[in-house]
């Protein structure tokens, strides 16, 4: 398969998954099971969708440079995705079982899915376009979710020791953190490896 090829499947990918992280979110915010439950589908249909050439790839005894990348990066592409598919449990965990989170809580994870989407769309331009200015920018998004989600944490200990946060809602709370933190960091080694 040939770099271009390759390249244009990443963009594809990238540009299916954002609007669908903006549906997770609107989902989360709104208490809309459906539209959780609709993004997981979609989510899982753009992967078997992209399944067959991703097996006929890796099952080729020879591979040029650009399949090479592809193969090494598939596994930072495929932890992003079970991130999101994590991402999408907890928040229909929080949803279906009406657990409340602050208007403080949601702010934060607002403010997470906004530099992830970003990360993600610097990501999907920098596999067309490889810029090096590109490559730190996406360096710097995951610093900047990570000093955030650490900074967030700290404040989340605090609303938990005051009782502003209930036990039932803190597990979901750190486990949709991680669940960011984790894509951040592998759309990072995706890219270092694209």
């Amino acid at each position: 398969m040939e770099e271009q090829e390759i390249i244009s499947r990443y963009r594809s990918i990238f540009e299916e998954v954002l609007p669908i992280l903006t549906n997770i979110y609107k989902g989360f915010v709104t208490q809309k099971l459906n539209l959780l439950k609709e993004s997981r589908l979609k989510l899982r249909e753009i992967w078997k969708r992209y399944l067959p050439m991703v097996e006929e790839l890796v099952g080729d005894k020879e591979k040029n440079e650009a399949e090479k990348r592809f193969v090494a990066a598939l596994p930072h592409l495929q932890r992003v995705a079970l991130a999101i598919d994590t991402l999408i449990d907890k928040m229909e965990i929080k949803v279906e079982t009406s657990t409340l989170f602050s208007q403080k809580a949601i702010d934060e994870i607002k403010q997470l899915m906004l530099a992830v989407g970003a990360e993600f769309t610097d990501v999907k331009d920098y596999c067309v376009t490889k810029n090096p200015v590109l490559r730190e920018q996406i360096r710097a998004d995951m610093e900047k979710v990570r000093k955030m989600i650490d900074d967030f944490e700290i404040t989340h200990q605090n609303r938990l020791i005051i009782g502003v946060c209930m036990p039932k809602a803190s597990y979901l709370y750190v486990d949709i953190m991680d669940s960011l933190k984790r894509m951040a960091r592998d759309l990072v080694f995706f890219a270092e490896n694209v």
